[in-house]
């Protein structure tokens, strides 16, 4: 059967771009329920680079059926394994696939979140690895979108096909801003937060680690988060959608927070442990390929006109110290916002400054 080209130059930029595959590379591809097709275009041009590439496939009802049948005390149990695998590894590209967005949806996030603290290390280990993850277009995402699959399609190769170097050009302008400013200030719908910046490192999402790419993002001083932020658009974890977050900062940290819906789930996640009471990053979204809310964070959070905070780990790359077992991202819309670098609007109602 005729593969889509889309697919095959989606796999292309997979592996030239994103993770610069070479020979003798180890890589290692992830896929859930779907994704076959991606897969193999990635399997087959990593082959042509005289790579070693290994396909991994971790259906959603096997992670379900895990959280459901194991008995408490063995969710600590460490993978080590896995943790070999991914160590002995070069390149890791995880291709986001569910055929059910929801799979996790009635599975009690206190027992993910000790599943999550007792994996970290494979987590931090892959970070250290050329890695990235993408989407396969599938019908649960395209739902989730409220879009038919063919719609939901070309919104993916839209975000993901694009000239990446001119994307990158263009980024590089915020990001040379960022590296200039020692305080942010956000102001919109029920926020107004300030926060240090002085000293770290923007980084660029060119789709290197995230296919697509689209943002700016710098790691906050740890103790300089003051004030308070409302996010307008849901924060999805573990499949449950938790709308209306409010967070009030003081020195850093966490003092109150809210939501209308799923405030349960917010507080397990901000208690999940001392690092995620604060925040690990700060990024601005650029990707005008992206013009709609689809509950999908790998595209929303590049969504232009946008920010979003992230709870919990810090980037090393951006200079960042805060450390937990969870990187949580709330986006906020700033079309009715202004971001605000040394007291100077640097986005007003989600235009930069610069644009026309």
């Amino acid at each position: 059967m005729e593969v889509d080209p889309r697919i095959s130059e989606h796999a292309r930029i997979l592996v030239e771009h994103s993770a610069k595959v070479r020979e003798g590379d180890r890589v290692v591809i992830q896929i859930g329920d779907y994704g076959r097709e991606l897969a193999t275009e990635v399997y087959k041009e990593s082959a042509k680079r005289g790579a070693s590439p290994l396909i991994v496939m971790v259906p959603s009802e096997a992670l379900r059926g895990y959280y459901e049948a194991t008995p408490e005390e063995y969710l600590q149990i460490f993978p080590g394994h896995y943790y070999e695998l991914v160590k002995a590894s070069d390149v890791v590209i995880h291709i986001l696939s569910e055929e059910n967005t929801r799979y996790l949806s009635s599975i009690d996030p206190r027992r993910i979140i000790v599943r999550s603290l007792a994996t970290k290390r494979i987590a931090d280990e892959r970070l250290k690895k050329r890695w990235c993850v993408t989407q396969f277009p599938t019908p649960a995402q395209a739902q989730e979108a409220e879009m038919s699959l063919r719609e939901y399609e070309d919104f993916v190769y839209s975000a993901v096909l694009r000239d990446w170097e001119k994307e990158t050009e263009e980024m590089n302008r915020l990001r040379q801003a960022m590296n200039k400013t020692d305080t942010v200030q956000l102001i919109g719908d029920k926020t107004d937060l300030t926060m240090a910046i002085g000293g770290r490192s923007a980084v660029i999402s060119d789709g290197t680690h995230n296919l697509p790419g689209g943002e700016v993002f710098i790691a906050p001083l740890e103790d300089s988060v003051d004030g308070e932020v409302f996010f307008d658009l849901p924060a999805v974890r573990y499949g449950k959608e938790v709308q209306g977050i409010r967070l009030k900062f003081a020195k850093g940290e966490i003092v109150d927070y809210s939501a209308t819906k799923n405030e349960d789930l917010l507080g397990a996640m901000i208690n999940t442990d001392e690092g995620s009471r604060r925040l690990g990053e700060l990024g601005i979204g650029t990707n005008r390929g992206i013009n709609r809310f689809t509950k999908n964070i790998l595209f929303d959070e590049k969504m232009a006109g946008t920010i979003h905070l992230a709870l919990g780990n810090a980037y090393k790359e951006c200079g960042g110290t805060n450390e937990s077992a969870i990187h949580w991202d709330m986006i906020k819309t700033m079309k009715t916002g202004k971001i605000l670098m040394e007291g100077e609007a640097i986005q007003e109602n989600g235009k930069f400054k610069w644009e026309e």
